[in-house]
């Protein structure tokens, strides 16, 4: 079943195309990546997706409602989260805050009643405390969750800001180069993670990653951009031997 589309998603920055013609889809339960050169408009089309940046042309669905041009908290809200190329944790507070802020998107109380801590806010205060020591748990993030944000390795700093992403339940989880600046032993556990996740959760994950080992032996199918418009789009297999995406990654013809 398809989960989103983009229709003819165009960028523009003044005279700057930053992405072209953008048709994406996704089906339900899918690991989708999206590839391509440095400055290819990859994150452009994220930002896109999740509301950073409104179409200059086209139109986005998710599960058949035009979500063009919402905020992106209205977004997520849907069920659509992300993460980022930089890590952006709350890195002064504890692991378990980090969780409980993102649990407080669905959050039914209103301003007066946390204050002043009323029957309702307290009693989903508890519900999201519970929700956020179960995500802990499956994430493998519960024993560490008193110590601070920045204290964490960076492979767990990465796994706790998809934790906080997944506090959000979502039904599509983007992720921005998951396995940035990690070394082969952090990028393979990252590749199992993802996969766990997947399955626990019944996510469908459409990701940016430039490791290609990732890309590779976790997609279902990938997108290649180059200079904001698609070349590619297929299997690992089909990609590996397409000669556009070979010339686009080398800058030669595939028998040069």
């Amino acid at each position: 079943m398809e989960v989103l589309r983009t229709e003819h998603a165009t960028m523009q920055f003044g005279g700057l195309t930053a992405v072209n013609d953008f048709n994406l889809c996704l089906n339900q339960g899918e690991i989708v990546a999206l590839i391509g050169p440095n400055g290819a408009g990859k994150t452009t089309a994220f930002n896109m997706i999740t509301g950073v940046y409104k179409p200059t042309q086209g139109a986005i669905f998710f599960k058949d409602e035009n979500i063009t041009g919402m905020r992106p908290d209205q977004i997520t809200k849907l069920g659509i989260a992300r993460t980022f190329q930089n890590i952006r944790l709350f890195k002064d507070l504890s692991v378990m805050d980090n969780v409980l802020i993102a649990n407080h998107l669905h959050v039914r109380s209103n301003f007066l009643e946390a204050v002043f801590r009323f029957p309702r806010y307290r009693r989903e205060e508890k519900e999201m405390r519970k929700k956020s020591i179960a995500l802990l748990e499956k994430t493998g993030l519960v024993s560490v969750q008193n110590e601070k944000a920045s204290s964490l390795p960076y492979g767990m700093q990465r796994k706790l800001e998809i934790a906080r992403a997944l506090a959000t339940d979502p039904e599509i989880l983007l992720l921005d180069e998951p396995a940035a600046g990690m070394n082969p032993r952090e990028t393979e556990d990252l590749t199992h993670f993802i996969r766990g996740i997947q399955k626990e959760f019944g996510l469908t994950i459409f990701m940016i990653e430039h490791h290609m080992e990732v890309v590779m032996g976790i997609s279902d199918r990938i997108y290649v951009l180059d200079y904001g418009v698609t070349i590619a789009e297929g299997t690992p297999s089909e990609i590996q031997n397409n000669r556009k995406v070979i010339e686009a990654y080398l800058g030669v013809a595939e028998n040069a």
